[in-house]
C-alpha cells in the first residue's frame, strides 16, 4: 500500500456545517458505547412497520474501542482497500492513490474518491454514509476526531503486522472471518505451486536483490512490500547484508545505500522498481552508465528485471498475488526482461 502522512483540513465554515450535521448522530453513538450488541427495534409510527436497528459489538484497536456493526456493509478503506476487495466486500470509498495502476483497475469501478494521501474530502465521507472507516494507527488525532464524527473508525497498525495479519484483522471487524480463512488457504495453495514452479531453475544459492531506484536514492528491500514474495513467499535468497537485518528483524523492511556500496549487495537476479519522476529516471540513467552497475552479475547476465512501482510498491492479497505471478514468471525464463 502505497503511504504517506496526511493532513486534512476544512474551513470554518465547513467545519461548522460539518459538525452540525453529525451531532445528533454522534451523541446516539456515545450513549450506546457500553453495549456488546444493539439490536432493539426503533418506534414505529402508526401504520408503518418497525425498523430494526442492525446488531453491533465492541472491537478493540490501536486508537482504542469502536463500536462497528456485526457485518459493516458500507466501508470507507483509508488503509486496507486490497484487503478488504480480497475479502469480497467493495467499499463505497477509497484514496486515489490506492485505487491506481492497472492491477486495481478493474476492481475499483464504482469506489468513490474520498480524497488523496495529502488531503482527505471529509465532506465526501459525510455524503457516502459509511458504517465504518478502516484506516492506519499512524492517523493524526485531529482527523480521527473528525472522522469519528463521521462512522466509527477502526486503526489498524499497518506497519508492525505482516500482510496475512492484517488480512485476519480486516476480516475480525468486517464479520468476514471465513472469507478471511478461504482467502489464506487459496493463497498458502498459489505460493505452494510457485516454490514446485520454480525448482531447478534457481538455487538456494542464487541471489536476489530487490532493489528501488529513487532520486539520488537506492533503497534495498527486505521482507515488506516488493521484498515479500521474493523472501518469504518464494523463500529466495537475498544478498548478504539483507539477509543479516532479516535476520535481526524478520519484519525488516527497507534500508538505503549509496552507489559506493552497491557491490556489496550484488545479486544473480536483481527486480529493479523505478519511482516516477524524472529525477529517479535521470538517476538510473547515472547508475545504468556507471562501471559498480556494469559490473553486477544480475547486469552482465541479463537478469535484471524491470516491474511497475503500482504493483510492487503494494503491500495487499491483491497485490502480491500480482507480484508473485510475475516473479515466477521472471525467474522460470517464461517472461523475459
Amino acid at each position: 500500500m502505497k503511504k504517506s502522512r496526511i493532513h486534512a483540513w476544512l474551513s470554518g465554515i465547513m467545519l461548522l456545517a460539518f459538525l452540525f450535521l453529525t451531532a445528533c448522530g454522534q451523541t446516539a453513538q456515545n450513549q450506546s458505547t457500553q453495549q456488546q450488541t444493539a439490536s432493539p427495534a426503533t418506534a414505529a409510527e402508526p401504520g408503518k412497520t418497525e425498523t430494526a436497528k442492525p446488531e453491533t459489538r465492541v472491537i478493540k484497536h490501536a486508537k482504542g474501542e469502536a463500536i462497528v456493526p456485526v457485518k459493516a456493509e458500507r466501508v470507507i478503506a483509508l488503509q486496507y482497500l486490497g484487503t478488504v476487495l480480497a475479502l469480497g466486500l467493495k467499499p463505497v470509498g477509497a484514496l486515489e492513490g490506492d485505487m491506481e495502476g492497472a492491477d486495481m483497475a478493474p476492481l475499483v469501478q464504482g469506489i468513490e474518491s474520498v480524497g488523496t494521501y495529502e488531503a482527505y474530502n471529509l465532506e465526501k465521507m459525510l455524503e457516502l454514509q459509511p458504517d465504518l472507516i478502516l484506516t492506519n494507527s499512524d492517523v493524526e488525532p485531529q482527523l480521527y476526531e473528525k472522522l469519528q464524527k463521521i462512522a466509527p473508525v477502526v486503526a489498524i497498525n499497518f506497519e508492525e503486522a505482516d500482510v496475512f495479519s492484517h488480512v485476519k484483522q480486516v476480516a475480525e471487524v468486517l464479520g468476514r472471518e471465513k472469507e478471511g480463512e478461504e482467502w489464506l488457504a487459496k493463497h498458502n495453495a498459489k505460493v505452494e505451486e510457485a516454490r514446485k514452479l520454480l525448482q531447478g531453475k534457481i538455487g538456494k544459492e542464487q541471489t536476489v536483490a530487490a532493489l528501488n531506484v529513487r532520486a539520488k536514492t537506492l533503497k534495498m528491500y527486505g521482507t515488506r512490500n516488493m521484498g515479500h514474495v521474493l523472501y518469504n513467499s518464494l523463500q529466495l535468497t537475498p544478498p548478504a547484508p539483507i539477509q543479516a537485518e532479516i535476520d535481526k528483524d524478520p519484519n525488516f523492511w527497507s534500508k538505503d545505500i549509496s552507489l559506493e556500496l552497491l557491490p556489496e549487495y550484488a545479486a544473480d537476479h536483481i527486480f529493479l522498481m523505478v519511482f516516477p519522476g524524472e529525477d529517479a529516471t535521470q538517476y538510473l540513467k547515472e547508475l545504468e552508465s556507471s562501471s559498480l552497475w556494469k559490473n553486477l552479475p544480475a547486469v552482465k547476465n541479463n537478469h535484471v528485471y524491470v516491474v511497475d512501482v503500482d504493483r510492487w510498491l503494494g503491500y495487499d492479497p491483491i497485490l502480491i498475488e500480482k507480484q508473485l505471478d510475475e516473479a515466477v514468471e521472471y525467474l522460470s525464463g517464461a517472461k523475459k526482461p
